[in-house]
């Protein structure tokens, strides 16, 4: 008997009009994905010239990262050392650093982080890393400023033109030669700036956390910055508590406050643990406050150096300030400082009140008058970090007039760092922090003005032609 022979399979049937081929979901949803990204930032077009940006951004960071400057400087020195003794020893004391404890442990511990992952103290890798985080800050400089201008093709414009400002701005570009707290610190702020807008017109409550979080990275990173998270918390627990109730208000601003004390908090135990007092951050605040507030020196530190030679004779600066410290023995070097300081301030505001305002005014303008780093310092380079302040000021003047929160939350830093730097040491690395802020207001101020121009001129047409 001869088995019977399975048929054959079937052929596919044609599908029937109109019926659909089953297809993969990841395909669909990752094509929705692009066309969404595509529609909010005005088409493929400007989607295409961002990535352009941003490649340039990342390329002229990475020559500078694979090309390390011979001599950084002792602040560079400083916090790769630091890393190092975090990475291999567990303990905040690189070699060769005499006070390490007047360091903002931000930075360090970030690096020393990248050599955890990657294994091994490499200061390439740690330099490829901030030309990574500068690159992300580029596109954090192009969310601000089309945040601030608004969906559309204007707001897409302003972004763009930050964007590309943020990516050729040589200080950032010089900063990834070098291990400093400045990328760290430009990058966490923008980052905190977008969320707390973010958490501002949304109800979902850990955004305000994400902020508090951001800002106490800030203020690990640059102590300056520690005010600033609770004066954040009191202006979302106002703004919070006017649009909904008392109670949510101060729920979201024990977020925000929560949040940056989680970060900070663990440092400030250890420093109560290692110096055996309350020190939030660093110690070297005394030290800031005692130059900043030295009239005879312009409160700035190497005329101060200059005029204690005269008064000590030739020593480095850190031994001269322990000579000064020790008019109050009883006191620790930064106690001591701090109290003098503290002095300086009631005695020369007080005996030469002209003089030291006059003081402060050159201090506050020394933070802003160039972009900081020897990249900055050509003629072409000054004229464009100027231009780029006064198109900020004009977006900052037009925002006020539209929207005042926004203009009074964004202002806050600037105006702050600048009063402290004229208080304390003015130089203009302090602005390097603040000017994603600043080159997102200039993207946006630049489109406002030239609509505005745009604007004027329609009307002159329109009359011209009645």
């Amino acid at each position: 008997m001869v088995p019977a022979r399975a048929p054959p399979p079937s052929a596919p049937s044609a599908p029937s009009r109109g019926a659909t081929l089953p297809r993969s979901e990841t395909s669909p949803r990752a094509a929705e994905r692009v066309r969404a990204l595509a529609g909010r930032n005005g088409g493929a077009v400007p989607v295409a010239v961002l990535a352009l940006v941003l490649a340039l951004a990342l390329g002229l960071r990475i020559e500078a990262a694979l090309t390390p400057i011979a001599d950084p400087g002792t602040d560079s020195r400083t916090y790769a050392a630091l890393a190092e003794g975090l990475y291999e020893r567990g303990s905040y004391d690189g070699d060769g650093v005499p006070r390490p404890n007047d360091w903002s442990p931000g930075a360090p511990l970030a690096y020393a982080g990248v050599y955890l992952v990657t294994g091994g103290v490499d200061v390439r890798a740690a330099l490829l890393f901030v030309a990574l985080l500068g690159t992300a800050t580029v596109l954090l400089v192009y969310l601000l400023a089309r945040r601030l201008v608004g969906a559309g093709t204007a707001g897409t414009v302003a972004g763009l033109l930050a964007a590309l400002a943020g990516a050729v701005y040589p200080t950032f570009i010089d900063g990834n030669g070098r291990l400093l707290s400045e990328p760290l610190a430009a990058f966490l702020l923008a980052a905190a700036m977008l969320a707390f807008l973010s958490a501002a017109e949304s109800a979902d409550r850990r955004r305000w956390a994400l902020t508090g979080v951001l800002l106490g990275a800030l203020a690990l990173t640059r102590a300056e910055y520690l005010p600033f998270a609770v004066v954040f918390a009191i202006i979302t627990g106002v703004l919070v508590g006017r649009r909904q109730s008392r109670r949510g208000g101060l729920v979201s601003g024990a977020l925000v406050l929560a949040g940056a004390a989680v970060v900070v908090a663990p440092w400030t135990i250890r420093n109560a643990v290692v110096l055996d007092r309350a020190v939030p951050v660093t110690t070297g605040g005394g030290k800031a406050l005692f130059i900043g507030t030295f009239l005879p020196g312009d409160g700035r530190q190497v005329p101060t150096k200059e005029k204690l030679i005269e008064r000590y004779g030739p020593a480095p600066t850190e031994d001269l300030l322990d000579r000064v410290a020790g008019r109050y023995p009883e006191l620790d070097r930064d106690r001591a400082l701090a109290r003098i300081g503290r002095e300086n301030l009631r005695r020369y505001a007080g005996e030469q009140p002209g003089a030291y305002a006059d003081m402060l005014v050159e201090k506050a303008g020394l933070v802003w008058y160039r972009g900081s780093s020897p990249a900055a310092a050509p003629a072409g380079w000054v004229w464009m970090h100027r231009a780029v302040l006064v198109l900020a000021l004009a977006a900052l003047a037009i925002l006020a007039l539209r929207r005042r929160f926004e203009a009074a939350l964004l202002g806050l830093p600037l105006v702050g760092v600048t009063a402290l730097g004229a208080l304390l040491l003015a130089v203009p690395r302090r602005n390097v922090p603040l000017m994603p802020l600043v080159l997102a207001l200039a993207g946006a101020g630049a489109v406002w003005l030239a609509l505005g121009v745009r604007e004027r001129l329609r009307q002159r047409a329109g009359e011209a032609a009645i």
